[in-house]
């Protein structure tokens, strides 16, 4: 206590005597009082956590609702309000902790700090900040966030073509005024610009020549457009972070066509030693039949590899926004055969009290490139699939099934409330639900 005591009068203290001829700014951050020296200039950089995959891919696969990044680069410019660019600062590794570190105030992420000395210090005027998270060998064709250098030019709203359905990656502004003779201490938040979607689910239909559980969809964009930015450090990992969601379809440069797009694939023989329906309930056996494909040969580390409930099957990824079609079901899963044959396919509905259906949605309009498209009619069978948020049938909030004991694949326990697979027996509709820190994490059904 005397400790205590004797630091809040040395605060106190110094706090006046500067305070007699300099500004000395203290910040609290909810990890104790920080000075930041008179005139400096200092950004701190966070990134959010959220999203979800295993994949030969870059980036990292989608398992849950788990709040993660594994991104490796981080790129930051500043702009004066003519679009010059007056610094840039490009950070590789991001994610190891002589890089960044993990920080919990407000939401939860990684965050490393900037300072601007000597001639890179701003002169007083308004600027914007921009900074964006990506990973090696990335999907994304980056040429309009590398090419961005000091003393060129910039304009906001990047078109990032894509290689695949999505991946993950992270962007965000803010704005920045600067006043001659102070300085400055800000965070700039970058969130998630992808969707996400998965289907989790058990008692699959036996079917002869069943081979694979596909989530298709009724459009699919093959271009992400980084702007219109939510640069807001969440609360909570899909809780709806009451006031700071936002409902906006990036994605542009969609496929033609009238044919349905494929999101992911479960290979259910990955899943199951066979697919055959011994005890005659008309239902891939389970039991001793089933196997966890993403659990490594040998004796691996426990909590390296994604855990399931026993007689489950999962496939996921992340998704490039797009909007919904008028009159079309948005996402459908279908059992098909080696050859693609459609077996048997469920509807993919949301919830009819989801927050969504009561939305505009903001779009991305191509032909002049801007976001003056607004879009409404939402429904149960047609809806967007939005920027950060997550679409999943059944609930899975984190790559390990049960994260008490990791390792452990347990058998089916239905009163487990953040991991249960959506049973598909006698179900024709399946409905939808969003999620990290992700926005919003909503939950699809089946009827």
């Amino acid at each position: 206590m005397k400790k205590n005591y004797l630091l809040g009068m040395a605060l106190i203290a110094s706090l006046s005597f500067y305070s007699c001829d300099k500004e000395v700014v203290y910040v609290q951050d909810g990890n104790g009082v920080e000075s930041v020296a008179d005139g400096a200039q200092i950004i701190t950089l966070q990134v959010e956590n959220g999203g979800d995959g295993l994949a030969t891919r870059a980036g990292r696969p989608l398992f849950s609702a788990e709040a993660k990044q594994t991104i490796e680069n981080v790129k930051l410019w500043i702009c004066d309000g003519t679009g010059n660019v007056k610094y840039v600062k490009e950070i590789s590794a991001w994610n190891t902790d002589s890089v960044s570190t993990v920080y919990t105030t407000g939401g939860h992420g990684r965050q490393t700090t900037i300072e601007l000395k000597d001639a890179d210090k701003l002169a007083a005027g308004t600027y914007q900040i921009y900074a964006v998270g990506y990973s090696n060998s990335s999907a994304y064709t980056l040429t309009d966030v590398t090419k961005v250098a000091k003393e060129g030019t910039f304009n906001e709203n990047m078109v990032l073509p894509c290689s695949t359905a999505g991946e993950e990656i992270f962007a965000g502004q803010m704005e920045l005024t600067v006043e001659t003779g102070k300085g400055f201490k800000k965070p700039i938040v970058l969130n998630r610009q992808v969707a996400g979607a998965f289907a989790y689910v058990k008692d699959i239909p036996f079917m002869e020549g069943a081979k694979y559980l596909k989530l298709v969809a009724s459009a699919q964009n093959q271009s992400l457009v980084l702007g219109n930015f939510n640069s807001v450090d969440l609360t909570g990992n899909g809780s709806g972070n009451t006031g700071n969601v936002k409902y906006v379809v990036n994605g542009t440069n969609g496929k033609s066509g009238s044919e349905t797009y494929e999101i992911s694939s479960i290979d259910l023989n990955k899943w199951f030693t066979a697919i055959k329906d011994e005890d005659g309930d008309n239902l891939i056996d389970a039991g001793e039949n089933w196997k966890n494909p993403h659990r490594p040969s040998g004796s691996p580390a426990a909590g390296t590899y994604p855990t399931f409930q026993k007689g489950s099957a999962f496939g996921g990824e992340f998704v490039i926004p797009f909007a919904h079609v008028d009159g079309k079901q948005t996402l459908t899963l279908q059992l098909t055969n080696a050859g693609g044959k459609v077996l048997r396919s469920w509807k993919v509905n949301l919830g009819s009290t989801d927050e969504q259906l009561k939305q505009t949605i903001t779009c991305w309009n191509s032909g002049s490139t801007d976001w003056s498209t607004s879009l409404s009619g939402e429904s149960a069978n047609t809806y967007s699939l939005v920027r950060n948020h997550l679409y999943g049938i059944g609930t899975r909030m984190n790559d390990e099934a049960n994260p008490g004991k990791p390792g452990v694949d347990p058998d089916p326990d239905p009163k487990n409330p953040n991991d249960k697979p959506e049973s598909l027996n006698n179900k024709q509709e399946l409905v939808l639900k969003v999620n990290d820190n992700w926005e919003v994490i909503h939950g699809m059904e089946l009827d």
